[in-house]
């Protein structure tokens, strides 16, 4: 078998995955398999595709450039207070929240990986409840939370997005540790290096990789929360996502599409150093 033919096998070994299972498919089978893969693609492409191309027309209404294009509506993004302040505190909150995540996921899962042994399956199902519980019910608990503990609504809204944000960057980490040799750590603790000084010299170096891929998964996480921030943001603090919904209940127009291209290119080149440092299969195995 050529270097070509075993190159993907290796690939999914090496990422800690089954090999694929061998399917021969016959010229035919392969055409029309080809063509559903092409119509799902398109599929979901195509909405993107027009959203896009709706942020270049020079006209109010939300659809295809038929005049010519224009920057109008990216212009008109740029100069208004309220997308822009909500767009500032969007980025803000969701760094804040994607560094607080990141650090409470790579202790959450060295101690996964480390101390829990057989109990690791277990450790992990609890780290990850979060993704599997609706971002409405978490939101609706803080809300309740809110009246009994008497604390500011902005710390409230980190504490959301954080809880949010926590099951990818457990994920993302547990990855990237299974990746180092155990024995490095060991053979540091023979030399009389103490637990935390292995985990800053020793650890987190070898899965620096992994902490800013997740760092990155938890921004984009945070960054596009609505739940969360619909039920918590509180006046003069609203996010991007909420600022959009807001302005569509009282009128449509292609800045909409212009904001929406602006996040897109963002999460895109997000996605691409996430791929390039650690691979998204790896952070999204859960």
């Amino acid at each position: 078998m050529s270097d070509g033919a075993t190159a993907a096998p290796r690939a999914r070994l090496s990422a800690g995955l089954p090999p694929a299972p061998r399917v021969n498919l016959g010229p035919a089978q392969r055409l029309l398999a080809g063509l559903l893969v092409t119509l799902i693609y398109v599929f979901l492409l195509t909405p993107i595709v027009i959203v896009v191309a709706a942020s270049f027309n020079p006209g109010q209404s939300n659809a295809l450039p038929t005049g010519g294009l224009s920057l109008r509506w990216y212009r008109d993004f740029a100069g208004s207070d309220g997308f822009v302040n909500a767009f500032k505190f969007s980025l803000q909150l969701g760094l804040v929240a994607a560094i607080a995540a990141t650090a409470i996921g790579l202790v959450t899962a060295y101690g996964i990986v480390r101390f829990l042994g057989r109990r690791r399956a277990l450790g992990q199902a609890f780290a990850l409840m979060p993704m599997m519980i609706p971002h409405i019910l978490i939101s609706l608990a803080l809300l309740l939370m809110l009246t009994q503990i008497p604390l500011p609504e902005a710390a409230v809204l980190l504490i959301g997005h954080v809880m949010i944000c926590l099951p990818f960057t457990v994920a993302g980490i547990i990855a990237s540790l299974e990746g180092v040799d155990h024995q490095l750590e060991m053979a540091a603790w023979t030399l009389g290096a103490s637990r935390w000084r292995i985990l800053w010299e020793i650890t987190i170096p070898l899965v620096a990789p992994g902490l800013v891929s997740s760092l990155l998964f938890a921004f984009i996480v945070s960054f596009g929360d609505v739940y969360i921030s619909l039920f918590l943001s509180s006046p003069g603090k609203t996010t991007l996502p909420i600022e959009i919904f807001t302005f569509m209940l009282w009128d449509s127009s292609p800045v909409i599409a212009a904001i929406t291209t602006v996040q897109m290119l963002m999460i895109i080149a997000l996605g691409l150093a996430i791929e390039r440092l650690v691979g998204l299969r790896k952070v999204m195995r859960l």
